[in-house]
C-alpha cells in the first residue's frame, strides 16, 4: 500500500511558518481564497498580471471566466472554428477561440438574441454552468427540485446550481442560499475551480490529505486576523476532504489520525463561534469534543500529538474563558 505522507509531525503546520507559499503580492494568507489562489497558481490553471498581482476582488466577465476555464482544463482552442456564431464575437477578438471552442463542445450556448455578450460580468450560476458543462456534467439527475431558497427548480440553472450546493463547489449563506445571480471576482472563481479539482481527485487520497493540511493551517490564521467565517469554512473543507480520504484508505493511521485531527479543529471552530455568541453551554461542549477527538487523533497517529495539544490547550483556553 502506498504510504501517504504526512507533515504534520514538523510542528509547524499551524504556526504560520508551514503556510501556503505565496504566489502574488496581493494575496497574503489572511485572503479568504488564499489557498485556492495559490494552488491554482502552482498548477499552472491560473496566472496574475505583470505587476505580479492576482486582483482577486475584480470582477471576471464571461470572456476571461470561458478562457481560465478552458485552459485549466487543457482544453484545445486552436482548432476552434475561424466564423462566430455570435454576433458580438469576431475573429479577431482575442477571446474568440476560447468562445468557439466553448461553443462546439456544449459547453455555453449563448443568449436568444444571438449574442454571448463576453464583456458582462459572469454570475455565479453562469461559471458554474460553464465549468460543470467542461466536466461532462449530467444535468438530468438534478432537474425538477428545489434544494435551496433561491434556486427556482424551473429556473434554467437549476440543475447545475442544485449540484453544487449539494457537492460543496459553492458555499451556502446563513439563510441557505447560493446567490446563482452575484457577479463573481477572481478569487471566488478561483475557489470554485478549486473545489472542482478537489472534487475531480476524490480518489487521490495524498492530494487530498496535502490539500486538508493546507486548510487547516489557514484556521489560525482566519481566526487572528477575526474571519471566524473564513476559518470555519477551512475548517469544513479539512473535514470533508480527509474523510474522503478516509473512504479510500480506512485502514491507514495517518489517513485516520488527520481524520480525527480535522474533526477536532472544526469542533474547535463550533467553540470559538458559540463562545463568541455568547452561547456558553454549546461553547463547552464543542470544546470538550475538541479535546476529545484531538486525544482519538494523536492516539491513531503519534505524529500529530503536537497539534493535537495545540488544539487541547485552544480548548481548554475556551472553557476557561467562559468559567472565567
Amino acid at each position: 500500500m502506498k504510504k501517504i505522507a504526512i507533515i504534520t509531525c514538523t510542528g509547524l503546520l499551524f504556526s504560520g511558518m508551514a503556510a501556503t507559499a505565496l504566489a502574488f503580492t496581493d494575496v497574503d494568507n489572511t485572503n479568504e481564497n488564499s489557498v485556492a489562489i495559490n494552488y491554482l497558481a502552482d498548477s499552472g490553471i491560473v496566472k496574475g498580471y505583470d505587476d505580479g498581482t492576482f486582483r482577486p476582488q475584480q470582477l471576471v466577465n464571461r470572456a476571461e471566466a470561458l478562457k481560465i476555464i478552458l485552459e485549466g482544463k487543457k482544453v484545445a482552442t486552436q482548432d476552434a472554428a475561424s466564423s462566430s456564431d455570435f454576433s458580438d464575437v469576431k475573429p479577431e477578438d482575442w477571446f474568440a477561440k476560447y468562445v468557439m471552442a466553448a461553443k462546439e463542445r456544449g459547453i455555453v450556448s449563448g443568449n436568444p438574441d444571438g449574442t454571448f455578450a463576453p464583456g458582462r460580468n459572469v454570475s455565479r450560476a453562469e461559471f458554474v454552468k460553464m465549468i460543470l458543462n467542461t466536466n461532462s456534467f449530467q444535468p438530468q439527475k438534478w432537474e425538477g427540485a428545489q434544494l435551496f431558497p433561491d434556486v427556482q427548480k424551473d429556473a434554467w440553472f437549476a440543475p447545475y446550481m442544485n449540484y453544487a450546493g449539494q457537492a460543496g463547489l459553492v458555499e451556502k449563506d446563513n439563510d441557505g442560499n447560493l446567490k446563482p445571480g452575484e457577479e463573481l471576482t477572481r478569487g471566488q472563481v478561483a475557489e470554485i475551480m478549486y473545489i472542482m479539482n478537489v472534487i475531480l481527485n476524490g480518489s487521490n487520497t495524498q492530494f487530498l490529505i496535502t490539500q486538508a493540511e493546507k486548510q487547516m493551517a489557514q484556521i489560525d490564521i482566519y481566526v487572528g486576523n477575526n474571519n471566524p467565517l473564513a476559518a470555519k469554512r477551512s475548517s469544513e473543507l479539512g473535514v470533508d476532504m480527509t474523510q474522503q480520504a478516509y473512504k479510500n484508505m480506512p485502514q491507514d493511521a495517518v489517513v485516520l489520525g488527520a481524520a480525527k485531527l480535522a474533526r477536532a479543529y472544526d469542533f474547535l471552530m463550533n467553540a470559538y463561534i458559540s463562545g463568541v455568541q455568547k452561547k456558553t453551554e454549546d461553547a463547552k461542549s464543542w470544546a470538550d469534543q475538541a479535546i476529545a477527538k484531538a486525544t482519538e487523533a494523536w492516539e491513531a497517529n503519534n505524529e500529530v500529538q503536537s497539534i493535537a495539544r495545540h488544539i487541547k490547550d485552544r480548548a481548554n483556553e475556551i472553557i476557561a474563558q467562559l468559567q472565567g
